[in-house]
C-alpha cells in the first residue's frame, strides 16, 4: 500500500462559511488571515481542511457534501453549547487575553476548560477518521493546544506540526494561566512547534523549564526518547493576491473615487479587527494629540479607520465598540469642519479590490496593535507599494516588527512620541520613503506565504523522518527479570552506585540531599549479603560521605569521583594526595562568576572546586556556565586540571579524578566478580560506563544519550531495583559465595 503525501490542515474554523440561499447550501470563502495564508499551500499539497463550519450543528448531509467535494473541507460536529464554552470561554476569555498580556481581562471557569478538552477530543476524532498512512498533520493556533498529544497517542507514527499564530507570553505571564501545564504537555505531542518570532519561541522554552522542568536547546528538546523541534517562522502573504488585482477595473474604479474624495489631503489608513489588542482607542487618542499639537495639519490629513466586526456578542467587545464610536465623535466634533472630517470610520469588512485601492492610495499605513502575533496588514500595505512610495508606521509590539525594521517603529502606549512619528511619516521626503519601502517590499516578496509553508513542511518532514529513523538516544529500559536472574546466579558481585540523582533526587543545595532512614536500611540489606561488595562512588567530599554513610558496615566509599577511596570492610583510605596550590587562582575566578549570579555558590572539596548555580535563574546560569568553561579550558590546557560541566554546576578537578580511572584501580581486586553493576545519572558516570566490560550491567538513570547498556527512569525506580536485588540475596548463588 502506497503511503499518502496529503496535508491535513486543522484549525478551529474552516476557511469557508456555509450559507443557505433559496433552499440550497453554498460555501462562501472567508477573508481571514489564516484562510488567506493557507489556501494556496493546501492546493499545492492536495490536502483537506478540518475545522468547525461556523454553523450551530444544523448542517445537512447535502451541506457536508458541498464542503467536502467543492472545498476539500471536513466539518467537525460541535454542539452549540460546547462551541460557546470552548470558543467564547476558555479559548477567548482565558488564552486570548493572557497570550496578549492582558491579564486583567483573563476569566477562567472550570466548565469552559472541560469544554476545551472535549472540543480538542472531537477534533482528534475527526482527524483520526480522515488520516491515511503518510499524511502530514498541520495544527493551527491556540484553540487546539491539546490536540498534538491527543493525536500522538492515537497516531504514534504520524508527522504532526503545530503553529501558533498569536504571541506566546513571557513565562511569568504564562504561569498565571490556569491549566497551563496541561497546554504545554499537549503541545509536546508534536514533532515540530513553530512561532512567528524567536522571542515567542524563547518565551515558550522558558515556560517549559518553569512549569514542567523541561530543558531545551535553542531549536529542539528531548522528550521520552524522541525529539521535538522548535522553530521561528514569520508568516508571509501571497503577493499575487494583491499585486494581481491592482490594475483590474474594479480596483482602478475604487482608486479613482479615493483620489476624487481626498484630493488635497494626506490619507492615513488603519485596518483592524475590532479587538482590544489592536490599540484602536490608543490610535484615536494619538491622532487627537497629533491634530492638537500641529494646527498646520488641520484640514490636510484624514485618518481612515477600517474596523472589521469581531465577537460582537461578548461584552468586552461591545464596550470597545462604544468607546471607539465615542472617541471618533469627540474628535470629529472638536476638529472637523463643514468640508473636512478628520476621521472616516468604516465598520465592516471590505472587498479585496477596495482594500488594495485603499492601500495603494494611502500615504501612510498606521499599524499599532498593543500586542499582535504578526499582523499581516503591515505586509499587505507594503506589497501594494512596489514603486517605493508610502510610509509604514508600525507598533514595536507586533510580531512583524522583528522583520520590518525600515518601518517607523512606535510604542502605541506613548501618544506624544507616536504622534511625532506619524508627523514624520506625513512629511518624509520621497527619497527616504523609497529607501525604506523598497527594502520592505523586497523582503515581503521574498518571505511570502509559499516560502513560509514550504519551510514549515520541510522542517516537519525532517523532524518526522528523524523520529522514525533515529535509534532512541536513551539505552533500552532495564529488564528486572534478567538482572535479578544474573544477580542470583553470581557467587561474587560488585555494585557501584552514584549518589546524587541516583540514590537520592537532586537537591538545590548539597546539604539537603542527606539520606533518609529507608535508604540507609536498603544499603544495610545489600551490604549484609557477603557476596556483595557495594561502593558508593560520588562527587561528594569524603567527610560528607563518611558522616552520612560511614555507619553502614562493609559499605565502600569513593568520594570525589574516586579520587580517593575506602574499600568495603576496610578502615583505611587509599588514593592520591590532594594538591591545593592551584585553588586560589581558580577560586578567584569562580568567585567572580558567583558574584555575577545571584543564587549561585562555591563548594570546596579536597581535590576540587565546584561552582553550583542550581538556585540561579536557569537561562542566565547556563549562559554564564558556557562562558566560564570556555575561559577555564584555555587556562587549564597545559595542566592536569580540567573544567567539567555537570547538572547545573561546573567542577574543576584533576584529569585523573574520574570514575573510569577508579574502576581501573578496582578491577584487579574484584577479578572474580561475575556480576558487576554500575548505576549513575550524569556525565561523570559516562567515564565509568565506558570502562566497564560488555558483560557488566551499566545503567543510566533518566533519558538521553549514554554509553550505558541499559536505562532506568529515575531515583524511585533505582530504589525499587535495589530493593528487588536485596530480597534475592539468599539465592543459591549468594549462599555459595558466602
Amino acid at each position: 500500500m502506497l503511503e499518502s503525501s496529503r496535508l491535513i490542515v486543522v484549525s478551529n474554523r474552516l476557511p469557508v462559511s456555509l450559507v443557505k440561499e433559496q433552499n440550497e447550501w453554498k460555501a462562501k470563502r472567508s477573508s481571514g488571515g489564516l484562510a488567506t495564508a493557507m489556501d494556496p499551500i493546501l492546493k499545492q499539497a492536495d490536502g483537506i481542511w478540518i475545522g468547525w463550519s461556523g454553523t450551530q450543528g444544523d448542517e445537512t448531509p447535502e451541506a457536508l457534501k458541498v464542503l467536502r467535494e467543492e472545498q476539500s473541507c471536513i466539518a467537525v460536529d460541535m454542539p452549540a453549547d460546547l462551541i460557546e464554552k470552548f470558543y467564547e470561554g476558555y479559548a477567548n476569555q482565558a488564552l486570548w487575553p493572557l497570550f496578549h498580556n492582558f491579564t486583567s481581562k483573563l476569566h477562567f471557569d472550570a466548565d469552559s476548560w472541560e469544554a476545551y478538552i472535549v472540543a480538542n477530543h472531537l477534533f482528534c476524532d475527526a482527524v483520526v477518521a480522515q488520516f491515511r498512512p503518510g499524511d502530514r498533520i498541520w495544527i493551527h493556533d491556540y484553540h487546539l493546544m491539546l490536540l498534538p498529544s491527543l493525536l500522538r497517542e492515537r497516531l504514534p507514527s504520524a508527522a504532526i506540526g503545530f503553529f501558533l499564530h498569536i504571541p506566546f507570553p513571557a513565562s511569568d505571564i504564562f504561569s498565571i494561566l490556569p491549566r497551563g501545564e496541561e497546554l504545554l504537555s499537549g503541545l509536546l505531542g508534536a514533532d515540530l512547534i513553530s512561532f512567528h518570532t524567536h522571542l515567542y519561541l524563547q518565551h515558550f522554552r522558558r515556560s517549559l523549564r518553569r512549569l514542567l522542568g523541561t530543558e531545551s536547546a535553542l531549536d529542539r528538546l528531548e522528550l521520552s526518547g524522541r525529539e521535538v523541534r522548535l522553530q521561528a517562522l514569520p508568516i508571509g502573504l501571497a503577493p499575487a493576491d494583491f499585486l494581481g488585482i491592482k490594475d483590474e477595473p474594479e480596483t482602478l474604479d475604487q482608486l479613482a473615487k479615493l483620489r476624487e474624495r481626498y484630493r488635497g489631503s494626506k490619507l492615513i489608513v488603519a485596518v483592524d479587527r475590532l479587538d482590544y489588542t489592536k490599540g484602536i482607542p490608543e490610535r484615536l487618542r494619538t491622532f487627537r494629540c497629533l491634530l492638537a499639537n500641529n494646527p498646520e495639519l488641520l484640514g490636510k490629513v484624514v485618518l481612515l479607520q477600517v474596523t472589521v466586526p469581531s465577537r460582537e456578542n461578548i461584552g468586552t467587545y461591545q464596550a470597545l465598540r462604544s468607546e471607539v464610536h465615542e472617541l471618533i465623535s469627540q474628535i470629529n466634533g472638536k476638529f472637523g469642519t463643514s468640508n473636512w472630517v478628520p476621521i472616516v470610520y468604516i465598520h465592516r469588512g471590505i472587498p479585496r479590490p477596495e482594500l488594495v485601492a485603499l492601500y495603494q492610495f494611502a500615504d501612510v499605513a498606521w499599524v499599532s496593535p498593543l500586542r499582535d502575533g504578526m499582523n499581516l496588514v503591515a505586509k499587505e500595505y507594503v506589497v501594494c507599494h512596489p514603486e517605493g512610495d508610502g510610509v509604514l508606521v508600525l507598533s514595536s509590539f507586533a510580531g512583524a516588527a522583528a522583520e520590518m525594521g525600515e518601518a517607523l517603529l512606535v510604542n502605541p502606549f506613548d501618544e506624544e512620541r507616536t504622534a511625532l512619528s506619524v508627523k514624520q511619516a506625513l512629511t518624509m521626503s520621497t527619497e527616504e520613503q523609497r529607501d525604506r519601502m523598497h527594502a520592505l517590499h523586497q523582503r515581503v516578496l521574498r518571505n511570502n506565504v509559499f516560502a513560509w509553508g514550504d519551510r514549515f513542511l520541510s522542517l516537519l518532514d525532517d523532524a518526522a523522518k528523524a523520529r522514525r529513523e533515529t535509534v532512541p538516544d536513551s539505552p533500552p529500559r532495564l529488564s528486572s527479570n534478567q538482572i535479578v536472574d544474573a544477580y542470583r546466579k553470581a557467587a561474587r558481585r560488585l555494585l557501584l552506585l552514584d549518589y546524587d540523582g541516583t540514590l537520592v533526587p537532586l537537591a538545590s543545595r548539597p546539604h539537603e540531599a542527606a539520606p533518609k532512614d529507608d535508604l540507609l536500611a536498603l544499603l544495610n540489606e545489600l551490604t549484609g549479603d557477603r557476596a556483595n561488595s557495594v561502593i558508593v562512588v560520588s562527587s561528594r567530599r569524603a567527610a560528607e560521605l563518611e558522616r552520612w554513610l560511614g555507619q553502614i558496615p562493609r559499605l565502600g566509599l569513593a568520594p570525589e569521583h574516586g579520587a580517593c577511596w575506602r574499600l568495603p570492610g576496610s578502615d583505611s583510605w587509599q588514593g592520591r594526595t590532594a594538591e591545593t596550590e592551584w585553588k586560589p587562582n581558580i577560586r578567584s575566578i569562580l568567585e567572580h562568576f558567583a558574584d555575577r549570579t545571584p543564587g549561585s555558590f562555591i563548594e570546596e572539596k579536597e581535590f576540587a572546586l565546584v561552582w553550583h548555580y542550581r538556585l540561579a535563574e536557569a537561562e542566565f546560569g547556563d549562559w554564564l556556565a558556557t562562558e566560564l568553561v570556555a575561559m577555564l579550558e584555555g587556562m587549564l590546557a597545559e595542566t592536569e586540571l580540567r573544567a567539567y560541566r555537570g547538572k547545573r554546576n561546573i567542577e574543576v578537578k584533576p584529569l585523573w579524578a574520574n570514575k573510569g580511572s577508579f574502576f581501573n584501580e578496582l578491577l584487579p581486586l574484584f577479578s572474580d566478580a561475575s556480576f558487576i553493576m554500575g548505576i549513575g545519572d550524569d556525565r561523570t558516570d559516562e567515564d565509568l560506563f565506558s570502562r566497564m566490560p560488555n558483560s557488566a550491567w551499566s545503567i543510566h538513570v533518566g533519558i538521553g544519550p549514554s554509553k550505558a547498556r541499559f536505562s532506568i527512569a529515575d531515583t524511585v525506580h533505582v530504589r525499587k531495583l535495589l530493593r528487588l536485588l536485596s530480597t534475592a540475596q539468599f539465592s543459591a548463588g549468594a549462599v555459595g559465595g558466602a
